[in-house]
Parts: C-alpha cells; sequence; structure tokens
C-alpha cells in the first residue's frame, strides 16, 4: 500500500515578490478574518491590506535573508519523516511524506495535485499546529476537504491528524526540547529561571464560537510545568496579534515590558505551538521582542528554538501516523 502523508503549514513567501501575494491570500481568507461580506468585498479588502501592508513586511523577510525559513525546515521535517515511517514499516507499506502549506510556495492545491496524479491510495493529512484552531488546521482542513472534493478524492481514504498538542508524550519531548537548550544555564546557577511561553494569538471573538485553541493550549502549559524543573517559573502569553479587534491576553510584548518593570534581568522565550521556526520565532521574538527587551532594562534575551526536526519530534509524528494508518 502506498500512503502519502501531507504535512500542513501555513507556509510563508519565499521571495520577496512573493510577500504581497502571501499577504493577499491570508486575508482573503474567512477563517483569519472572519467578517461576514460578500467575496468580491472580501477580496477588495484582502488586497487593500495587503498594498498596505506591502512594505513593512519586505522589509521583515528582507532581515530573514529574503525568504521565510520555514520552507527549508518543512523539507527537513519530510525527509526525517518519511526515513523514520518507512525503516519501521511493514513490508508491502511505502510512506511519502509531502510538505505543503495552505498559502504560498508548495500549495496545497499543487500538493494534492501530485499525490492524484501518483494514484497514493491513502492520504493522511498531519497538522504541524499541535493546537487546533480555525484560523490554522481550521482553515487547512477545509481548503483540503474543498480540494479533494474537487479531485474525487474519496473521503474514506483520508485521516486528519489536527491536534496532539495535549498528548503526555508531545508535553515530554517538548519539556525535553527547552531543557535542553536551558542545560547550560542549569547547570551553572541555582537561581531562578524565567521562561516566557509565547504562543500565536487569536481574536477572541474565536472562542465565543466554540474554538478549542485556548483551552487546549492552558492545559498543556499546566501539564508542561510539571515536567520542567522547579526553579524554571513560566509565563504564558500571546503573540502575532491583527487588527484592532480583540485578542487572546496578555500579549507577548505586554507581558515582557511587565517582567522588564518587575526587574527581571535575564528572560528566555520558547515558541509554543510553533512546529518549526518562521518569521514569527526568528523575527517577531527574536528581533522584534529582543530590542523591546533590552530596551527596557532585561539585560539577556534568549529565544529557544522550535522543535524543527528534533529527532523526538519526528518519532512522535510518525507514531501519530502509524495510529491512524
Amino acid at each position: 500500500m502506498n500512503i502519502a502523508v501531507l504535512l500542513a503549514n501555513m507556509g510563508g513567501p519565499d521571495s520577496l515578490e512573493a510577500v504581497e501575494p502571501f499577504l493577499f491570500q491570508i486575508f482573503s481568507d474567512p477563517h483569519i478574518i472572519d467578517v461576514s461580506m460578500p467575496g468580491f468585498a472580501r477580496r477588495m479588502m484582502a488586497k487593500m491590506i495587503a498594498r498596505k501592508r506591502k512594505d513593512e513586511s519586505i522589509e521583515i523577510y528582507r532581515k530573514l535573508g529574503g525568504k521565510t525559513p520555514l520552507h527549508k525546515i518543512m523539507r527537513e521535517q519530510a525527509q526525517a519523516l518519511q526515513r523514520t515511517l518507512n525503516d519501521g514499516a511493514d513490508k508491502g507499506r511505502q510512506f511519502h511524506v509531502f510538505p505543503a502549506n495552505r498559502y504560498g510556495h508548495r500549495s496545497l492545491q499543487s500538493v494534492l495535485d501530485d499525490i492524484h496524479r501518483d494514484g497514493y491510495e491513502r492520504l493522511i493529512v498531519l497538522s504541524m499546529y499541535p493546537f487546533f484552531a480555525t484560523s490554522t488546521s481550521g482553515s487547512i482542513d477545509s481548503e483540503i476537504r474543498r480540494l479533494t472534493k474537487k479531485l474525487s478524492i474519496p473521503a474514506e481514504r483520508i485521516t486528519y491528524i489536527e491536534r496532539y498538542g495535549e498528548r503526555q508524550d508531545f508535553v515530554r519531548l517538548t519539556a525535553g526540547h527547552i531543557v535542553r537548550q536551558l542545560n547550560e544555564f542549569l547547570q551553572n546557577e541555582e537561581n531562578e529561571l524565567t521562561l516566557l511561553l509565547s504562543a500565536h494569538s487569536i481574536p477572541q471573538r474565536h472562542l465565543q464560537k466554540g474554538d478549542p485553541y485556548f483551552d487546549e493550549v492552558r492545559l498543556a502549559v499546566q501539564r508542561l510545568q510539571k515536567e520542567l524543573p522547579e526553579r524554571v517559573t513560566v509565563h504564558l502569553a500571546f503573540q502575532s496579534k491583527i487588527g484592532p479587534v480583540k485578542w487572546l491576553e496578555p500579549a507577548t510584548d505586554e507581558k515582557i515590558l511587565e517582567l522588564a518593570g518587575a526587574g527581571l534581568s535575564r528572560l528566555f522565550v520558547y515558541p509554543l505551538g510553533f512546529t518549526a521556526d518562521n518569521s514569527e520565532t526568528v523575527y517577531e521574538i527574536g528581533m522584534l521582542y529582543r530590542d523591546l527587551a533590552l530596551q527596557h532594562g532585561i539585560k539577556e534575551f534568549v529565544r529557544l528554538k522550535a522543535l524543527n526536526s528534533e529527532p523526538d519530534f519526528i518519532n512522535l509524528l510518525a507514531q501519530l501516523v502509524r495510529e491512524n494508518v
């Protein structure tokens, strides 16, 4: 049996020229900008916002080398997962792992076209977002269901893995990944270490519509605290707010100012729920929030890396796939 595994992410621009089209796609998505309006009006609004934000976004990606680091990491994740799955696969079962994005480079449509053309017998859609949110996994699932219906891929051949952030094995490997990055400080000092878990934010009105994201994140943080050394003090905040509506609180920048005001001299920040480093971790946390912290008295600011291609994480993804075959 030939099985296609689709690693689904939201994506990012692969060049400076791709920034404005990428922004247009984001702001056209009703799962992200959930304002009720006709399609043509939404496209006009998205075009206007993309044009307005283009120059600022281009400068951000210029600082990142002209493109998001996400695509390279996703290729590495896909290659590692394919090796792991096939090393332990039953005879007659072959896995092929495809990185794909909701927007931009290696779009869901182009990857699904390839999967359909090559006649895979099963399709497993694995979200790279461990916590389910309407604006990420919900948007991905909706688009895949639309595209597979258009391609006449039977629904019974498709399995969706939409969440795994509350699983104890995910929590445990995340704690281990954090501790390895803190290890030098844990060994050399006896003082408490302050860790800020910065998760992606969503509009609060999504919660009122039944979005489970905040509850899943909060439960994972509770479990994560139990896995971390007692010397590590944990805070939770939310980043990447867009627009004037009310989003989850506290915001990461506000939490940094609060900690700086309390006299904190060193801060570690981990991108909770980000399984691959991208502009939001490398630029927003590693540059924007770092500058904010240093300007307000925090002397040392350390951005911890996302899971990326950590072997424990790849093994968990393989376990998730095997459980759903």
